[in-house]
Parts: C-alpha cells; structure tokens; sequence
C-alpha cells in the first residue's frame, strides 16, 4: 500500500468548484455515491444560518462511507484520538511513538493496523468511533442546503475492520433515524440542533438552582454558538447536550434563539402562497411541482427533519404530507407540529395511498386538515391549495 494519510489526500480539489444543493437533494446524492461506488472525499459547507455555515467531511471508499466529521484529522491526530478515548493509559507515550512513526510514510491504515496487532485499539473500538462521527455528521448536515465539493481520490487509506470494509450504511441511517426522532420530541423546547442559546440575563441565573449549569450557561451561552458547536468544544453527543438543554428551559433557566431569529430572511417577493411538500418519492414531487409552481411558490423536502428545518426558517401555507416515510413517518409529523402552538393553525393535507377508513381516522386523529389519496388528480390538488392556503387564489 502507497503512504497516504488522510491529511495528505486532501487538497488538490481546492480548485474543484462548490455546487449548491438544496437540502431535500443531499440524501440523494448520497444514495448516487453508493451506487456508483466512488472512493474520495465530500467535502461539505452546511447553511444553518444565513451568516453561518458548517464546514463537514465524509470519506469514501468503493461506494462505503468509512469517516464524517467536522474535518479531516491527519494521521497523528487520529491516533491520538483514538488512543485518548480508549487506551489512556497510553497517552502519555503515544507522542514519542508517533514522532518516530510519522517521519515514515506510513498510512493511517498501516498505522492502525500495527496498533490492532498490538491489543493497543481492536477494529470494534475504531468502527465505534468512526460511526459515531459519522452519524454526527450526517444527522447535522441532511435537512440543510449548502454547496459540497467532491475529490475523487485514487486511493483514500482510512478503512475499516480486518478485511477493509467501510460502515454499514443501513445501520448508519437507521442510528440518524432514531437520533431525528428524539430531536423532534424536544423541539418545542430546542427548536434545532442550530439553535443558540441566549447570554443569562440576572433574572434567568436567579433562577438556575445548581451552580455547576449556572457556571457552564455563564461560560457558553453567549449568544453566539450554536448547541452543536457548544457540543462539540466540549467534546459530548449534540443531542445529549440538547435533551440536557430541553430541561433548563422547562425550568425557565435558558432561552433559545432559533437560527431564523439571529438574522431574519426577507419574505418573498411575490404575494402568493407558499406550499411545502413534504415526499420522499421524486417522482410525486415532480408531479406536484408541475402541477401547482405556476400558481403558488413550492417547496419540497424529502424527509420530516428537512421540513422541520426549513418550517423553522421559512413560514409556509399550506404543508402537504406524504403518510408514508422512511424514519419519521407523516403521522408522527403531522402529530408533532400539532403539539407546537406555531402551526397549530397551518393547514396540514395528507397524501397516501391508503384509503381505508382506519387510515382517514387516524390522519385526523393526529390533526390533518384534509386527506387525499395517490395517485394525484391535479384539479383536486389544485382546489384542496385553493381552498386552505391564504395569500391568493389558484386559478
């Protein structure tokens, strides 16, 4: 094997253009790397914020994810990252090793390698880790737009197991499944994983009753940082730190600002309204583009995080809700924007292919407004936006 670290596979795609996406388009392109299985790295600048964005890193080897992260770690880095959260007992003389090692030009996959063979890490630890950054990365970069930059590489070193396999994809996304549903159950409290917590006024730290929250809201909120980011200075699991966050302001001991409040877009120019759709089928939501953008301004989203970030920064009329997603499925959606005062009001349409009386009863049970079946009429869809979104009329 040639000695190509991580560190050292980056960088001649500097002068590889950003490509804009949309955030409904970056699971597909995902799904597109996996089928023509490249090897390379995706290299990622995430718009939370109109001012802000994050910089995120996913490492591709035949068609398998193998690393994400906030960037690239070289090889001297990794180790010692993996060494300091598992053997740190070993910490102290890694560094001495590692000079030696590194004047050689070793790959970060020889180097793990050896380390493996010595009971000083197992493929276990490292494949727990890798995943773990992996799925941080993923989960905080699907549902936002961005531009991404893709350098194909003829060899990327970071591989995984005895055999040299990457993640296993499915387990990946089922893990940032799990994880966007507990991220729903807490947004009425942290509205998303972009929020910033607001610098303690002297009335919100009168309240804070243990000292330890009281001295950690005084160093990191301060209006600025997002929970990721405070996150991931401290090293935890964001959504661990934004359950943690949900409590203290169900104690009243901190606020947060959503990301449309620290900067507020303009509304848009034309005075129509404005529907989000809501589908993980293409095919359904080309038919629903066609059908109503002459009329109306559409937007879609693929999954039920995409529309929660895009309702948090933009306000919509009408949502139109597939029944039927992979992760969180449009009835636990719909349910969970009714338990939101902020669109208890919105009208909410299902879309599905069930027609059974269960299925109507249930959709409202958990809050439709109105109930259509597939395949779509396109007279019927345009009467259902006529008749419940505000802002004009379709004709």
């Amino acid at each position: 094997m040639s000695g190509m670290s991580m560190g050292d596979v980056l960088i001649p795609g500097e002068t590889l253009p950003l490509i804009p996406y949309q955030s409904q388009d970056l699971a597909r392109s995902i799904e597109s790397f996996r089928q023509q299985q490249v090897t390379g790295i995706l290299q990622l600048e995430v718009d939370v914020q109109p001012d802000r964005s994050w910089q995120r890193v996913l490492i591709w080897y035949k068609g398998e994810i193998t690393y994400g992260g906030n960037k690239l770690i070289d090889r001297g880095e990794l180790i010692r990252t993996l060494v300091q959260k598992f053997k740190p007992e070993y910490s102290q003389s890694i560094d001495g090793w590692l000079i030696q090692q590194l004047v050689y030009p070793h790959s970060s996959r020889e180097l793990l390698t050896f380390l493996v063979q010595r009971d000083v890490l197992t493929w276990e630890q490292i494949e727990t880790w890798a995943q773990g950054q992996t799925v941080f990365a993923l989960e905080q970069a699907i549902g936002f737009g961005g531009k991404y930059r893709f350098n194909p590489q003829p060899e990327v070193d970071f591989y995984l197991g005895a055999q040299g396999n990457g993640l296993n994809w499915n387990q990946l996304m089922m893990t940032v499944n799990t994880r966007q549903q507990y991220w729903i159950k807490i947004n009425s409290l942290i509205p998303s994983m972009a929020a910033v917590p607001l610098a303690p006024t002297p009335a919100t730290a009168a309240k804070i009753a243990e000292k330890a929250i009281e001295q950690h809201t005084q160093k990191w909120f301060d209006g600025k940082r997002t929970i990721v980011e405070i996150a991931t200075a401290l090293d935890r699991d964001p959504l661990q730190v934004a359950r943690s966050y949900a409590q203290w302001v169900q104690m009243g001991w901190m606020q947060c600002q959503t990301p449309s409040a620290a900067e507020p877009e303009p509304p848009p120019p034309a005075a129509l309204p404005i529907v989000l759709s809501v589908d993980d089928s293409p095919i359904v939501q080309t038919r629903i583009k066609r059908a109503l953008s002459d009329h109306c301004e559409v937007l879609l989203a693929n999954d039920a995080m995409s529309a929660l970030h895009l309702l948090a920064r933009q306000p919509v009329d009408l949502l139109l809700l597939d029944v039927t997603m992979p992760g969180i499925d449009g009835i636990e959606l719909c349910q969970t924007l009714r338990r939101m005062s902020k669109f208890t009001q919105l009208p909410i349409v299902m879309l599905t292919a069930k027609d059974k009386s269960y299925d109507r009863a249930l959709a409202e049970m958990v809050g439709a407004t109105e109930y259509l079946t597939k395949p779509l009429n396109d007279e019927k869809l345009i009467a259902i936006v006529n008749q419940y979104a505000k802002g004009g009329h379709i004709q």
